[in-house]
């Protein structure tokens, strides 16, 4: 009985040191609809799979990418990637009003293709992928963005850093 209950007490000690997950949410991923413009086109993220599991990445050596366990993102990345590039796009560009696709009704698409949303062993963090224009054009792009800081919270930063400057290079 006392090994019943030294097990028992060891396995919930073991429970109570297991750190709480941290949820983080992208910043600038609720969707801001602008005034009407002339053209409406449906903004559609497609992630690389190994960032499509719910938690941060980060690449630790040329060779190894790890899986945050307990810091997720709060919301599906795609669909966060969608608002905040729409919302971007929206700022930089007047000719077009960019909605994410679930609230689109338009049938022209610009699809995102997120390869690379990660930190980074060399103390930057990395955007990457292309954007295909409902006219067949495709613009590529791999912004790396210095982390200013340690830790989750300033990786997360950097790479809203990284979209800023992804949203301006598929417009131009």
């Amino acid at each position: 009985m006392r090994r019943l209950t030294a097990a028992a007490a060891a396995l919930l000690l073991a429970a109570c040191a297991t750190p709480a997950p941290q949820y983080f949410v992208l910043p600038d991923s609720q969707y801001s609809k602008p005034a009407a413009r002339s053209e409406e086109l449906a903004l559609k993220v497609i992630l690389a799979e190994p960032l499509n599991n719910g938690g941060l990445v980060y690449q630790t050596d040329a060779y190894h990418i790890n899986f945050a366990r307990n810091h997720l993102w709060a919301a599906s990345l795609n669909e966060a990637l969608a608002a905040s590039l729409s919302n971007k796009l929206n700022r930089l560009d007047s000719r077009y009003l960019f909605v994410p696709a679930g609230r689109s009704q338009s049938s022209k698409t610009l699809t995102v293709y997120i390869e690379s949303f990660n930190g980074s062993y060399t103390g930057e963090t990395q955007v990457g992928g292309y954007a295909q224009w409902p006219d067949g054009r495709s613009t590529p792009f791999l912004i790396r963005t210095p982390q200013q800081g340690d830790g989750y919270t300033a990786m997360v930063e950097s790479l809203e850093q990284g979209l800023n400057r992804a949203a301006a290079s598929i417009l131009y």
